[in-house]
């Protein structure tokens, strides 16, 4: 009798220490689920001595159809930007299609534009299909390359 109970105290205490550990892993699991799922504007407490934010890893790159600038003049109306939050600054250069460089920007740092450009030439009035914005990263930190990316699209020079 003596050993039934002691049989009985000890699958008590085990029940009780299996309940114990899952109520206390599923509180973690549904708080960790809170915190990554929290929507915009839900403030999260950070404990003050955790790693900061890691620098994104994508950078944006803006996509032009169309850019449209005036025969026989070297200056040009033409923005050209760097997206806010970018981790990087743009160096922009605009090629012809045939390979011709005609303009290149200095840097561009994340939330800059341009308003005017200088051509390297005058252009002839046409639509140059398939020309190329060619963007060249680095690093807004240590000035390191970083991925850059080349575009296509339409130049219109017009009279």
């Amino acid at each position: 009798m003596k050993s039934n109970l002691l049989i009985m105290a000890a699958v008590a205490l085990f029940t009780a220490i299996v309940l114990l550990g899952g109520i206390i892993v599923g509180a973690m699991v549904l708080n960790k689920n809170d915190n990554t799922n929290s929507t915009p504007g839900n403030s999260q407490a950070v404990s003050l001595d955790a790693a900061p934010p890691a620098a994104p890893e994508t950078i944006s790159i803006p996509g032009y159809a169309q850019l449209v600038m005036k025969a026989g003049e070297l200056m040009q109306d033409v923005e050209l930007y760097n997206p806010a939050g970018n981790p990087c600054y743009f160096i922009i250069s605009i090629i012809l299609p045939d390979g011709t460089e005609v303009y290149k920007s200095g840097p561009i740092n994340a939330g800059q534009k341009t308003d005017v450009i200088k051509l390297s030439q005058p252009l002839e009035a046409g639509t140059y299909k398939d020309a190329v914005l060619k963007y060249s990263t680095f690093s807004s930190t240590n000035d390191e390359p970083m991925n850059g990316a080349n575009t296509k699209f339409t130049l219109e020079v017009v009279e």
